[in-house]
């Protein structure tokens, strides 16, 4: 090979490794999200590290078929790729958004092989760079997890039962009718979820290496939806029998370490499936070489485009993230603190700081809290220690119980975000951690413009319920929608250029079942004397 057939090459292959270099400047803070997935232990993703790695095998086990297909640069088709890619950039450095800089990632690198090789190499390429997809975090599905949750525990209590172990299911828990008693609640993390993307992930991977035909490949997609699903109930069923067994401990350890019994299974039936899906296989076509189209030197005004946007990717980048800083809220909306009711008493907690005492006790508005903690002599505040290791340094917390004249109590929790979108999350998603067993959320209209989102809650081995109800509220009024509160964020940050403070308002009550039409009449009761204090101004806004 003479120097000019090298230099060619390099010269061939430059405008594709511009693009690269200037990509890395959009998909470093998407990489920096992901390693933020894989080790948060709250988002239950461990598998995520997999995924690039099976994205990576795919693309080398076709490597010789993607060399072959290298052709002349297609820049105008893939820059609406490029476009709303920029967008999903935008939006999420602005926003906060992790799974839009994810997105944004993805598709920016669906639209390398395109503007550099063209169409012939896009169609090779961007199933691997599909899979990438599967790195997002899955939180967003929660609403979507709880049919999944009763239908496991529902064909659980039934074999269980077949099997003489005495169970009830309870909302999304199953409760022993036996001896010895024990409890499992099947939280978000545990619907099978999590399971169920990782089987995505490794079926679309194995497909793509071990299947020919679109059609089988779907079926072994889509079979990890059984096999997910088998997998989970039988790490609940092996749960339960080691609960009722060896003891409740027991089988919270079988459960923790559950996933090397039940992976085994899920690679025996997916590679026992592909293997019956191969059965009639043709043999495998000869490639063809490629068409003369691909051989044909690059068109001079192409190369010049794709290296004009490669170019113009870094100053995009350093735009989107250097604008002026966002205009931040004043949450003078909101009254500093809780207002007394006629006729109640009001309780304020105060929580030891020190993480191996952990002692809290509430106080009368007109008591005294001691100045340090009477058991470890450490510092005291109205704010938990936990709250404080969790919740972002400029989250406000407090929280209030009104005991009224009826004999009622009301335990009320204010929390105000600051700057960052993690000082507020949903209580279903860590109720259930705190040994909560959750009933399915109901949203009923509380007050006029007041809708609040209520559940029934008890304890784990206990059946006697209480109430419990939340919403979230900004300046503008309340919503009951997580995603709403979420998405009108992103828009506030990305457009308007401001951070708009919400607040969760969380009520529980032990005397009464929100979810009740009784409970419900004292909770409006009470919300129609206690809403309006929360506001500086006397009443809620309206929009």
């Amino acid at each position: 090979m003479g120097g000019n057939d090298v230099a060619k090459r390099l010269i061939r292959h430059l405008p594709f490794v511009l693009f690269m270099l200037a990509a890395l400047t959009w998909l470093w803070p998407a990489i920096t999200g992901t390693r933020g997935t894989m080790t948060d232990a709250s988002q239950h993703m461990e598998y995520v590290w997999l995924v690039p790695c099976l994205a990576l095998a795919v693309l080398w086990a076709r490597r010789d078929s993607v060399v072959r297909s290298l052709g002349r640069p297609e820049p105008l088709w893939a820059l609406p790729l490029i476009v709303l890619s920029g967008a999903l950039l935008f939006f999420g450095l602005r926003g906060g958004q992790t799974r839009f800089l994810q997105a944004s990632a993805v598709l920016l690198l669906l639209a390398a092989p395109l503007a550099c090789y063209g169409w012939r190499t896009f169609r090779l390429t961007w199933f691997p760079i599909v899979l990438l997809a599967f790195v997002m975090p899955v939180g967003f599905l929660d609403n979507f997890t709880v049919p999944l949750r009763r239908a496991s525990v529902a064909v659980t209590t039934v074999i269980l039962n077949g099997l003489g172990v005495g169970v009830q299911q309870v909302g999304t828990a199953i409760v022993s009718t036996g001896t010895p008693p024990f409890q499992l609640d099947v939280a978000d993390p545990c619907s099978g979820i999590r399971s169920l993307v990782a089987l995505f992930v490794g079926t679309a991977a194995y497909g793509a290496f071990a299947l020919r035909g679109v059609w089988r490949r779907w079926a072994l997609f889509l079979a990890s939806v059984p096999i997910a699903f088998l997998g989970n109930v039988l790490r609940l069923l092996l749960t339960a029998l080691t609960c009722k067994w060896m003891g409740q401990s027991a089988g919270m350890t079988l459960h923790d370490n559950a996933l090397f019994i039940v992976a085994p299974i899920y690679a025996l039936c997916v590679f026992g499936l592909a293997d019956w899906l191969r059965r009639g296989d043709a043999p495998k076509p000869t490639e063809d070489e490629a068409p003369a189209e691909a051989k044909k030197p690059a068109r001079r005004w192409a190369v010049a485009a794709v290296a004009v946007i490669a170019l113009a990717l870094p100053g995009f980048r350093h735009w989107a993230g250097e604008m002026p800083p966002l205009e931040y809220e004043s949450d003078a909306f909101l009254n500093k603190s809780f207002a007394h009711l006629p006729g109640a008493v009001s309780h304020y907690p105060w929580f030891c700081q020190d993480r191996a005492c952990l002692w809290s006790q509430d106080f009368a508005e007109d008591e005294t809290p001691p100045a340090e903690c009477p058991r470890c002599g450490g510092e005291v505040r109205r704010v938990s220690r936990a709250e404080l290791d969790i919740l972002p340094a400029d989250t406000q917390s407090r929280k209030v119980t009104y005991q009224l004249a009826n004999g009622d109590v009301f335990t009320v929790a204010l929390v105000v975000a600051g700057r960052s979108r993690l000082s507020i999350h949903r209580p279903e998603l860590c109720l259930p951690a705190q040994g909560f067993v959750m009933s399915e959320r109901e949203v009923r209209p509380i007050l006029p413009g007041l809708p609040m989102a209520c559940f029934s809650l008890s304890r784990k081995g206990q059946t006697r319920t209480s109430g419990f109800a939340y919403v979230f509220l900004n300046s503008r009024g309340a919503t009951c929608s997580n995603l709403r509160r979420v998405v009108g964020d992103s828009l506030e940050r990305s457009l308007r250029n401001r951070i708009q403070r919400w607040a969760m308002v969380t009520v529980s009550c032990p005397q009464h079942d929100f979810q009740t039409p009784e409970g419900e009449e004292a909770l409006r009761r009470f919300m129609a004397e206690w809403w309006p204090t929360v506001w500086a101004a006397g009443e809620p806004p309206h929009e």
